[in-house]
C-alpha cells in the first residue's frame, strides 16, 4: 500500500474526527517527523473529500492544524 493511501485510510478510519500530522505519523508507525504526512495531508486537502483547518486533534487533544474526512 502506498504512503498516501495509508494516510487516507487512517484519516478515514477516524472520521468524522480531526487528526494532526504528528498523530498520523505516530499512528502509522512512521518516525516522529510529521513532514511527510504534512505533504500528503496538504495534497488531500485540495480534494473535496477532506477538510484541513485549525482545531483540536482527537488523539493528542492539541490545538493545531488538523485534517478530517468530510
Amino acid at each position: 500500500m502506498s504512503r498516501p493511501q495509508e494516510v487516507n485510510d487512517f484519516i478515514t478510519k477516524h472520521s468524522p474526527n480531526a487528526i494532526c500530522n504528528k498523530c498520523i505519523a505516530q499512528g502509522l508507525g512512521w518516525t516522529n517527523d510529521a513532514a511527510h504526512p504534512a505533504q500528503i495531508t496538504g495534497a488531500l486537502a485540495t480534494t473535496n473529500d477532506f477538510n484541513q483547518e485549525a482545531g483540536a486533534c482527537v488523539i493528542c487533544k492539541g490545538n493545531k492544524k488538523v485534517i478530517r474526512r468530510v
